[in-house]
């Protein structure tokens, strides 16, 4: 599971965006539906007066902060449904977060349904929601269990003010606040501001790297929204990057089904890896698939046993893949020339939309190359969940057997020569 953990952290997701991978990418988001958002302005950090930032103003502006966090913890039960929307110069992401909130501590996190902490009792759990068979747990050592959050996610910990709110320590001086909702953005934020209306609250905050408005509810006293505008550390003073979070929270008597999770039957791992997707590896039996090619004719893996079959899992938005498939081309077109038994596919993933809009975008971007062979579509994408692939592209070289004789992670202009090779040792093994 490639990078998993640093790509839910809250410090990283908005990073992130500055950076791209050099020869691998790996699976993007999968996206969740997203909550409705309350009706909350955009907080704007210059629409603060002097009055709002007035030594008066700033101590009622660290009251309603207490009120904000008393709320939070006070709640018996509580849900949150939150659209994190990223606006930077490389692009917009979301992402989303989910999560309940049930008595002594108990709570159940999920992140673009793709990772799910949920923790009860002493235990903490962290599993996939795709693949419930395997978990992680670790003991809450002293009630600590933002610690443990921290270093399931490398330190980064999850974007969710209620995380702080209702597992930080009990005692805190309203100072202290502030630096709660920095979210991994910003270092050591203040109160600089603080405004009040009949719908609401909103309070400035300015660190290192930042600043931020958060915007309160005034029934519930909870957080509906969050603006953040930073600049990520490293990054020119001109790369800005706005990130709205809105919340729509619920407070409730008791959650309609206690927060649980029964480990029988499951296996626990000792690490993150250990959770998502187990890449196939050499000598394991390549699964059987049926898929069709972009023209529409099936192809059945099975079939061609006897045949060497390479496999290469590619997008249209992986710059790594476009680069490395007219790679991939020299080797189909040398093997055509000298007339050996190997079949070699594309096998289209993680496209965005219904299937014929992946059909459409792929086609679009396919037919134009005029590759010497032809590529798949996993309308579904679940073959390449059963290959284990978690970053593209990803090349398998199938042998004769049905087993699964070399796997290429990756782009490298050098694989053309390596590839040759270990094909002809492929088609002189026998089938």
């Amino acid at each position: 599971m490639r990078q998993l953990t640093a790509a839910i952290a809250a410090g990283v997701f908005l990073t992130g965006l500055a950076t791209a991978t050099a020869t691998v990418q790996d699976a993007p988001a999968v996206p969740a539906a997203e909550p409705a958002a309350p009706e909350v302005a955009k907080g704007d950090p210059a629409a603060f007066t002097a009055a709002d930032r007035s030594p008066e103003t700033l101590m009622a502006g660290l009251a309603q902060l207490v009120k904000t966090r008393a709320a939070y913890r006070a709640a018996p039960a509580l849900t949150e449904g939150i659209v994190i929307s990223v606006n930077s110069p490389m692009g917009e992401q979301k992402t989303m977060v989910d999560s309940q909130w049930g008595v002594n501590g108990a709570f159940d996190i999920t992140v673009d349904g793709q990772m799910r902490m949920l923790a009860f009792g002493n235990t903490f759990y962290m599993l996939m929601p795709a693949d419930e068979t395997r978990y992680l747990s670790q003991e809450i050592a002293d009630g600590d269990a933002m610690g443990v959050i921290a270093g399931a996610t490398g330190g980064g910990g999850l974007p969710d003010p209620a995380i702080p709110f209702r597992l930080g320590k009990a005692d805190v001086k309203a100072e202290e606040i502030p630096a709660m909702l920095g979210l991994g953005a910003m270092t050591n934020p203040k109160l600089a501001g603080f405004r009040s209306s009949a719908t609401g609250m909103q309070a400035l905050l300015e660190g290192e790297g930042g600043k931020a408005v958060v915007s309160m509810n005034s029934k519930t006293n909870l957080i509906d929204r969050i603006d953040l505008m930073v600049t990520p550390p490293g990054a020119p003073p001109e790369f800005k990057i706005e990130v709205a979070f809105t919340i729509k929270n619920e407070l409730l008597k008791a959650l309609k089904t206690p927060i649980a999770f029964d480990t029988t039957g499951k296996t626990k791992v000792d690490s993150p890896d250990g959770l998502g997707p187990q890449p196939l590896e050499a000598g394991a039996m390549a699964p059987d698939f049926e898929l069709k090619t972009l023209e529409g004719e099936t192809v059945k893996l099975s079939s061609l046993r006897g045949q060497v079959v390479v496999l290469d899992f590619w997008a249209t938005w992986c710059g790594p893949c476009k680069r490395g498939l007219p790679v991939l081309n020299q080797v189909v077109q040398w093997a055509n020339e000298a007339d050996m038994p190997i079949k070699f596919y594309g096998v289209n993933v993680w496209e965005q939309g219904e299937v014929a809009a992946k059909l459409a975008v792929a086609k679009g971007f396919w037919d134009p190359q005029n590759f010497s062979f032809s590529s798949l579509i996993d309308e579904d994408d679940a073959v390449v969940a059963k290959y284990g692939v978690t970053g593209i592209p990803t090349s398998f070289i199938i042998g004769r057997d049905g087993k699964v004789e070399v796997v290429h992670q990756g782009f490298d202009p050098s694989m053309v020569e390596v590839m040759k090779e270990e094909l002809k040792a492929a088609v002189a093994e026998k089938g």
